[in-house]
Formats: structure tokens, sequence, C-alpha cells
């Protein structure tokens, strides 16, 4: 009889570590694992950037509300703006659109959330993210944005 009973203890530890292996297994599997969790930490960098570079954007566009031709800091601008993806360092690109507003895009590693969430007012769409341009000081001086081809995307210095 003593040895029936180690036998089912044995079965009973052995059946308990597999359903804990399974738990473990399972869990990775939904979260997706340290990759993907890198991963959305490097995608919330790339849209927080996004952001700022919009915000710098407006701020330089502000006194005669088109597109700046140039995106270097200013001392009503200053920075530090990175310009380009700290991970693979791809410049951002910067796209004038039609009716007041402008696209920054990144090469993102993740897709959008399928219910995007909203960062002050703008979702991703794709890799890009579509801002509006805010309204000028002074409306007489207010133009056009320049053709895409006209907008300077320097690299930024430092990280």
């Amino acid at each position: 009889m003593p040895a029936d009973r180690i036998r089912t203890q044995k079965g009973a530890t052995i059946a308990i570590a597999a359903l804990a292996l399974l738990a473990v297994v399972g869990g990775l599997m939904l979260a997706g694992g340290p990759g993907r969790g890198r991963a959305e930490r490097h995608d919330a960098i790339r849209v927080d950037d996004l952001q700022q570079l919009s915000g710098h954007v407006a701020c330089l566009s502000t006194r005669d509300g088109r597109m700046p031709a140039d995106l270097a800091e200013t001392a009503a601008c200053p920075g530090p703006i990175r310009l380009a993806d700290p991970f693979t360092g791809a410049p951002y690109r910067i796209e004038p659109l039609e009716a007041r507003k402008f696209r920054i895009c990144a090469g993102f590693e993740l897709p959008p959330d399928p219910a995007p969430r909203r960062w002050s007012g703008q979702g991703r769409d794709g890799d890009c993210m579509v801002f509006d341009l805010p309204r000028p000081d002074d409306p007489a001086q207010a133009t056009e944005p320049p053709p895409v081809d006209q907008v300077e995307n320097a690299p930024a210095a430092g990280p």
C-alpha cells in the first residue's frame, strides 16, 4: 500500500507541475512575452516623440499659420526635439497635408490598436499621426503649406 500512495503523490506532483507550466506558457502567449513588451515601450516612445514634434511644428507655425520650412529650434520654440527614431535612427517623416493639417510618420513595431486610443485628440493611422496646424496669429499672412519637398527635416542632435 505505501508504494501505491507514493505513486499517487508522485503523479499528483507531476500533474500540478504540468498545470503550472501550462499556465506560464499560456500567460506568455496571451501577453506576448518580453519581446512584445519591448515593442510596446518603443512604440510608446515614438508616439511621445511625434506628439512633441507636432507641438514644435505648431510653435514654429503660430506666427503665420503655415508649415515651417525649417524645424530648427529657436528662442521662441526651444528644444531638444528628437527628429529621428531613437531605436533605428530613421528620421521621422513630416508631410504637409491639405486643409491646415500635417502628418508625422514613424516606423512603429506593432500595428495600431483596433480600438485606437486618443492622444490629445489624435490617433495613430498606421505608421502616421495627423495633426492640425494652429490658427495664424496674423490671418493676413496665412497661406497654404509648402510642398512636401520644401519641408526640411534635419536630424536631431543627440538622443
